[in-house]
């Protein structure tokens, strides 16, 4: 099973619905470890901002990025119960798929997430998510995250 989330995971998503099943893949072992952040399903600007983020993000507390993963909207998820749908998928321009995932975490425990899919490669790759964690999207709060870290580095202790 682990195997198989793993090999899922590295296939690179030929089709935006790939791309969401092998985004969730990893989530169906309880050994998955890995943040958000640190996996390579991101276009080349989404990763510049998270770097940008992660250069300034505070190492002995949490930020408004740091204390959820931000493909489940959570902090601990049943590897067994969760499970994704796709609800919809329209274009949003040349190489660009808007698709609206239900996310199931455990009885009773639902997200409605609206990923932004961009070709890159022969893959798509996540531009953009607009969920309850991200006023504006994940683009919108990185911005927004790292000017406040930057700005809490600069001020005395």
């Amino acid at each position: 099973m682990i195997l198989a989330a793993l090999v899922l995971s590295a296939t690179p998503a030929v089709t935006p619905e790939a791309a969401i099943t092998a985004i969730y893949a990893p989530f169906r072992s309880a050994e998955m470890r890995d943040a958000a952040w640190e996996r390579p399903i991101f276009t080349p600007s989404l990763k510049a901002l998270i770097a940008r983020w992660r250069a300034v993000s505070p190492t002995d507390e949490v930020d408004d990025l740091s204390d959820f993963d931000w493909l489940c909207q959570c902090q601990d998820w049943d590897a067994g119960r969760l499970h994704e749908r796709v609800l919809a998928s329209r274009v949003a321009g040349p190489g660009r798929r808007l698709v609206t995932v239900a996310l199931g975490k455990a009885p009773g425990r639902r997200e409605r997430l609206r990923f932004l899919l961009q070709q890159t490669g022969g893959q798509w790759l996540i531009d953009d998510i607009f969920a309850s964690g991200f006023r504006g999207g994940l683009r919108a709060t990185l911005v927004r995250t790292t000017a406040a870290d930057n700005a809490l580095r600069r001020r005395p202790r």
